[in-house]
Protein backbone atom coordinates (compact mmCIF):
# COMPACT_ATOMS: atom_id res chain seq x y z
CA UNK A 1 0.00 0.00 0.00
CA UNK A 2 1.13 3.52 -0.77
CA UNK A 3 2.02 5.94 1.99
CA UNK A 4 0.33 9.32 1.81
CA UNK A 5 2.07 10.74 4.87
CA UNK A 6 5.66 11.92 5.09
CA UNK A 7 7.99 11.66 8.07
CA UNK A 8 6.73 14.93 9.50
CA UNK A 9 3.22 13.54 9.58
CA UNK A 10 1.91 15.97 6.97
CA UNK A 11 -0.59 14.55 4.52
CA UNK A 12 0.46 14.78 0.89
CA UNK A 13 -2.80 15.23 -1.01
CA UNK A 14 -1.12 14.54 -4.35
CA UNK A 15 -0.87 10.89 -3.30
CA UNK A 16 -4.65 10.46 -3.47
CA UNK A 17 -6.67 9.72 -6.61
CA UNK A 18 -9.89 10.49 -4.74
CA UNK A 19 -10.21 13.47 -2.39
CA UNK A 20 -13.09 15.13 -0.57
CA UNK A 21 -14.34 18.33 -2.12
CA UNK A 22 -17.25 20.74 -1.80
CA UNK A 23 -19.08 23.42 -3.70
CA UNK A 24 -18.83 26.99 -2.34
CA UNK A 25 -22.00 28.00 -0.44
CA UNK A 26 -22.77 31.00 -2.71
CA UNK A 27 -23.13 28.55 -5.62
CA UNK A 28 -25.24 25.91 -3.91
CA UNK A 29 -28.18 25.00 -6.11
CA UNK A 30 -26.65 26.69 -9.15
CA UNK A 31 -25.56 24.28 -11.88
CA UNK A 32 -25.69 24.06 -15.64
CA UNK A 33 -27.62 20.81 -15.27
CA UNK A 34 -30.39 22.56 -13.34
CA UNK A 35 -30.43 25.44 -15.81
CA UNK A 36 -30.80 23.58 -19.11
CA UNK A 37 -33.58 21.27 -20.28
CA UNK A 38 -33.76 18.03 -18.24
CA UNK A 39 -34.82 16.23 -21.42
CA UNK A 40 -31.71 17.44 -23.27
CA UNK A 41 -29.44 16.48 -20.37
CA UNK A 42 -31.00 13.03 -19.94
CA UNK A 43 -31.54 11.95 -23.54
CA UNK A 44 -28.73 13.66 -25.45
CA UNK A 45 -25.84 14.76 -23.27
CA UNK A 46 -25.76 11.85 -20.82
CA UNK A 47 -25.81 9.07 -23.47
CA UNK A 48 -23.04 10.85 -25.37
CA UNK A 49 -20.83 11.20 -22.28
CA UNK A 50 -21.46 7.56 -21.33
CA UNK A 51 -20.18 6.39 -24.70
CA UNK A 52 -17.39 8.96 -24.87
CA UNK A 53 -15.97 7.97 -21.48
CA UNK A 54 -16.37 4.23 -21.83
CA UNK A 55 -19.27 3.74 -19.43
CA UNK A 56 -16.94 3.56 -16.44
CA UNK A 57 -15.93 5.73 -13.50
CA UNK A 58 -13.13 8.09 -14.42
CA UNK A 59 -11.68 7.88 -10.90
CA UNK A 60 -11.93 4.29 -9.65
CA UNK A 61 -12.65 2.52 -12.95
CA UNK A 62 -15.90 0.90 -11.78
CA UNK A 63 -18.01 -0.34 -14.68
CA UNK A 64 -21.63 -1.52 -14.36
CA UNK A 65 -22.15 -5.17 -15.23
CA UNK A 66 -25.88 -4.79 -15.76
CA UNK A 67 -27.83 -2.10 -17.59
CA UNK A 68 -29.93 -1.20 -14.55
CA UNK A 69 -26.76 -0.30 -12.64
CA UNK A 70 -25.87 2.35 -15.23
CA UNK A 71 -27.76 4.85 -13.07
CA UNK A 72 -24.91 4.64 -10.57
CA UNK A 73 -22.67 6.42 -13.07
CA UNK A 74 -23.11 10.17 -12.61
CA UNK A 75 -22.19 13.19 -14.71
CA UNK A 76 -20.05 15.35 -12.44
CA UNK A 77 -19.71 19.00 -13.44
CA UNK A 78 -16.12 20.21 -13.02
CA UNK A 79 -16.35 23.92 -12.23
CA UNK A 80 -14.40 27.05 -11.37
CA UNK A 81 -15.99 30.03 -9.65
CA UNK A 82 -15.86 33.78 -10.12
CA UNK A 83 -17.18 35.16 -6.85
CA UNK A 84 -17.04 38.81 -7.88
CA UNK A 85 -19.43 38.32 -10.79
CA UNK A 86 -21.05 35.16 -9.38
CA UNK A 87 -20.14 33.10 -12.42
CA UNK A 88 -19.84 29.33 -12.56
CA UNK A 89 -17.43 28.23 -15.28
CA UNK A 90 -18.21 24.71 -16.49
CA UNK A 91 -14.81 23.30 -17.47
CA UNK A 92 -15.54 19.62 -17.98
CA UNK A 93 -18.04 16.84 -17.42
CA UNK A 94 -16.58 13.80 -15.73
CA UNK A 95 -18.27 10.41 -15.61
CA UNK A 96 -17.87 9.01 -12.10
CA UNK A 97 -19.60 6.42 -9.93
CA UNK A 98 -21.99 7.41 -7.16
CA UNK A 99 -19.46 6.56 -4.45
CA UNK A 100 -16.70 8.71 -5.92
CA UNK A 101 -19.29 11.43 -6.56
CA UNK A 102 -20.23 11.43 -2.89
CA UNK A 103 -16.74 12.66 -2.03
CA UNK A 104 -17.14 15.67 -4.32
CA UNK A 105 -19.98 16.84 -2.06
CA UNK A 106 -18.44 15.72 1.22
CA UNK A 107 -20.21 18.18 3.52
CA UNK A 108 -23.65 17.11 2.34
CA UNK A 109 -22.56 13.45 2.23
CA UNK A 110 -21.54 13.51 5.89
CA UNK A 111 -24.86 15.07 6.82
CA UNK A 112 -27.11 12.57 5.04
CA UNK A 113 -25.16 9.29 5.25
CA UNK A 114 -26.08 6.56 7.70
CA UNK A 115 -23.34 4.91 9.76
CA UNK A 116 -23.35 1.95 7.39
CA UNK A 117 -23.21 4.15 4.29
CA UNK A 118 -20.33 6.16 5.72
CA UNK A 119 -18.39 2.98 6.54
CA UNK A 120 -18.91 1.78 2.97
CA UNK A 121 -17.65 5.10 1.60
CA UNK A 122 -14.55 4.94 3.80
CA UNK A 123 -13.81 1.46 2.49
CA UNK A 124 -14.15 2.83 -1.02
CA UNK A 125 -11.77 5.68 -0.18
CA UNK A 126 -9.14 3.24 1.06
CA UNK A 127 -9.56 1.00 -2.00
CA UNK A 128 -9.37 3.78 -4.59
CA UNK A 129 -6.35 5.44 -2.99
CA UNK A 130 -4.62 2.13 -2.26
CA UNK A 131 -3.78 3.28 1.24
CA UNK A 132 -3.81 1.90 4.75
CA UNK A 133 -7.20 1.58 6.51
CA UNK A 134 -5.65 3.74 9.23
CA UNK A 135 -6.28 6.71 6.95
CA UNK A 136 -9.95 6.57 7.94
CA UNK A 137 -9.04 7.72 11.46
CA UNK A 138 -7.49 10.85 9.94
CA UNK A 139 -10.16 11.46 7.34
CA UNK A 140 -11.35 14.66 9.01
CA UNK A 141 -7.82 16.08 8.71
CA UNK A 142 -7.62 15.06 5.06
CA UNK A 143 -10.98 16.72 4.42
CA UNK A 144 -9.91 19.90 6.19
CA UNK A 145 -6.68 20.15 4.22
CA UNK A 146 -8.41 19.37 0.91
CA UNK A 147 -11.07 22.03 1.49
CA UNK A 148 -8.50 24.57 2.62
CA UNK A 149 -6.61 24.00 -0.60
CA UNK A 150 -9.80 24.94 -2.45
CA UNK A 151 -10.16 28.15 -0.43
CA UNK A 152 -12.81 26.96 2.00
CA UNK A 153 -11.68 29.43 4.68
CA UNK A 154 -11.59 32.41 2.32
CA UNK A 155 -13.86 35.43 2.50
CA UNK A 156 -15.19 34.54 -0.95
CA UNK A 157 -16.53 31.20 0.27
CA UNK A 158 -17.84 32.72 3.50
CA UNK A 159 -18.39 36.51 3.30
CA UNK A 160 -17.43 38.23 6.55
CA UNK A 161 -20.60 40.27 6.95
CA UNK A 162 -24.29 39.53 6.56
CA UNK A 163 -24.48 42.40 4.08
CA UNK A 164 -21.81 40.88 1.86
CA UNK A 165 -23.52 37.50 2.02
CA UNK A 166 -26.91 39.01 1.17
CA UNK A 167 -25.44 40.97 -1.73
CA UNK A 168 -23.85 37.84 -3.19
CA UNK A 169 -27.02 35.82 -2.64
CA UNK A 170 -29.09 38.42 -4.48
CA UNK A 171 -26.96 38.20 -7.60
CA UNK A 172 -28.17 35.74 -10.24
CA UNK A 173 -25.71 32.96 -10.95
CA UNK A 174 -24.45 32.99 -14.51
CA UNK A 175 -22.48 30.45 -16.49
CA UNK A 176 -19.81 29.89 -19.10
CA UNK A 177 -19.28 26.67 -21.04
CA UNK A 178 -15.85 25.45 -22.07
CA UNK A 179 -15.71 24.71 -25.82
CA UNK A 180 -14.60 21.11 -25.21
CA UNK A 181 -17.86 20.27 -23.42
CA UNK A 182 -20.09 18.06 -25.62
CA UNK A 183 -22.84 20.11 -27.30
CA UNK A 184 -21.27 23.28 -25.89
CA UNK A 185 -23.06 25.59 -28.31
CA UNK A 186 -26.42 24.00 -27.59
CA UNK A 187 -25.83 24.35 -23.86
CA UNK A 188 -24.85 27.98 -24.32
CA UNK A 189 -27.95 28.59 -26.41
CA UNK A 190 -30.26 27.27 -23.72
CA UNK A 191 -28.49 29.28 -21.02
CA UNK A 192 -28.52 32.41 -23.20
CA UNK A 193 -32.30 32.16 -23.62
CA UNK A 194 -32.62 32.36 -19.86
CA UNK A 195 -30.35 35.40 -19.72
CA UNK A 196 -27.76 33.55 -17.64
CA UNK A 197 -24.87 33.23 -20.09
CA UNK A 198 -21.90 35.26 -18.89
CA UNK A 199 -19.83 37.02 -21.51
CA UNK A 200 -16.87 39.24 -20.82
CA UNK A 201 -16.81 42.65 -22.40
CA UNK A 202 -14.58 42.75 -25.46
Amino acid sequence: MKSAQNEAGIWDLTAFKLLPSAKPPPFHGHTVRQTVSPFFWRTKLRPFVLEQQGKQCGICGWKPEQEQDMRHLHLHEVEEYDFTNKVCHLLDIQLICRKCHAFHHIIRTEMVSTKEQWHDLMQHFVYVNDCSPDVVEKFDRITAKALLSEGFDSEEWHPRSAEEAAELEAKPARYTIHPKIPFAEELKGQIRKKGLLYQTES
